[in-house]
């Protein structure tokens, strides 16, 4: 009964915040929502909406140009994701690059073409991006030119090599010239064509999710991680005076933490419930579509939101014990919004892990917060479904054991 007591009492304690954490949880979910539809929109490159601009520099009288362009934009796999935009304006050109326009500039110098007509290789082509512009399009481009390069100097090499053997065995200048346009066809054909010759599969954006079904899933513990912000003054207290007093009335403190979990974890689950009925009206009205989401059926929703509770478990004792290691208003305050807010980040709430470098995106994935986002990914990928399980219920066990710890200490101060 002991212990009934002092859960209710806790209960009343958080339901007196209940009102506030609803208002909040629903002005939290508009952002969230805001957020993810940002980044969504900010990668339907994956959707083929998006294309990389690339500028071509050169001059008017150099039909080449409009060949090549013509060639890559009817023929070729790259139209698929590059759009390539012709200039004659150098100041043009590079103010549509620092505006964002362009993705990247290429400027073919005057006589280029003679100069691979001739094999020379005397002139190269300039290459330009702007300021801080090293993503992914400047890696992309970096490996476009490479291989332009590499294709140009081995192509040479190649026909260069048929020369000399043609020559060395007599053969006349028409068979010889003969003979070097097939293998140029040849090279264009395989250039071209090169699409045909690998099989694209995407496996996902990270963890085997899609880009929507990843940002939902993210942006959906990002929405219970800053929930806590909502209830914080639950867990402030100016001294350690109720525990001791329940400790000494034979209320040990395990039962103290379970008994300050559940009534909180409940709280949040009111508030989750709540947010989760308009996100799943808008699955089954299909205005949000998601890969994972393959049906959605009652039964297959109502599984979703299981372990949507069993994640929240996890996140709900993180942030406990954030709450219980931290004194005083102003640490609890700012140093647990710091905490919960980057270990969200780096787990990929916001971003995909990968685009951290490994040593991060390996402790983002060791964190609490990443092992609920490997936790929920693999319900909706049906992979690693047990390890992810494992390493979810040592986590509890463990902050639990450690939470006990950090109470006890503080009792018998």
């Amino acid at each position: 009964m002991k212990y009934g007591r002092y859960f209710l009492a806790q209960l009343k304690r958080i339901k007196k915040l209940l009102p506030e954490m609803l208002c909040l949880s629903v002005l939290f979910f508009g952002v969230t929502f805001f957020v993810g539809k940002t980044l969504i929109t900010g990668s339907d490159y994956e959707a083929g909406k998006i294309k990389y601009r690339i500028g071509i520099m050169g001059k008017e009288e150099e039909s080449f140009i409009d060949m090549g362009i013509f060639l890559l934009e009817s023929f070729d796999d790259s139209k698929y994701m590059m759009e390539l935009v012709k200039y004659t304006d150098f100041e043009e050109a590079k103010s549509d690059l620092y505006d964002g326009t362009l993705s990247a500039l290429c400027e073919i110098p005057a006589g280029f073409y003679d100069s691979i007509n001739y094999l020379s290789n005397d002139l190269s082509i300039k290459y330009y991006t702007a300021a801080g512009s090293r993503g992914v399009t400047g890696v992309f481009m970096d490996e476009i030119t490479g291989i332009i390069s590499d294709y140009i100097v081995y192509s040479e090499a190649g026909i260069l090599s048929l020369y000399d053997y043609l020559d060395y065995k007599g053969a006349s200048a028409e068979m010889q010239n003969e003979a070097v346009d097939k293998l140029f066809m040849s090279y264009m054909s395989t250039l071209l064509g090169r699409g045909n010759l690998v099989t694209v599969k995407t496996l996902g954006i990270s963890n085997g999710l899609s880009t929507y079904g990843y940002y939902f899933t993210g942006l959906t513990l990002f929405l219970m991680s800053v929930l806590s912000f909502a209830g914080i003054s639950f867990f402030i207290k100016k001294n350690m005076t109720l525990d001791k007093l329940a400790h000494s009335k034979g209320i040990a403190v395990p039962g103290q933490i379970a008994a300050d979990f559940v009534a909180y974890f409940l709280c949040n689950v009111v508030c989750v419930t709540i947010l989760m009925v308009p996100i799943f009206k808008m699955l089954k009205a299909k205005l949000l579509e998601i890969p994972e989401f393959f049906t959605t059926e009652n039964a297959f929703l109502f599984k979703f939101y299981g372990n949507v509770l069993v994640a929240m478990v996890l996140i709900c004792m993180f942030e406990l014990l954030i709450f219980e290691v931290l004194e005083g208003t102003v640490n609890k305050v700012i140093f647990s919004f710091t905490i919960i807010l980057s270990c969200a980040y780096v787990s990929g709430y916001l971003y995909p892990a990968s685009f951290f470098p490994e040593s991060i995106s390996k402790v983002g994935r060791l964190l609490p917060t990443g092992v609920a986002m490997t936790f929920l990914s693999s319900f909706l990928t049906m992979k690693g479904r047990e390890s992810a399980t494992l390493w979810l219920m040592g986590y509890v066990v463990a902050i639990f054991v450690v939470l006990c710890l950090v109470r006890t200490k503080k009792i018998n101060k």
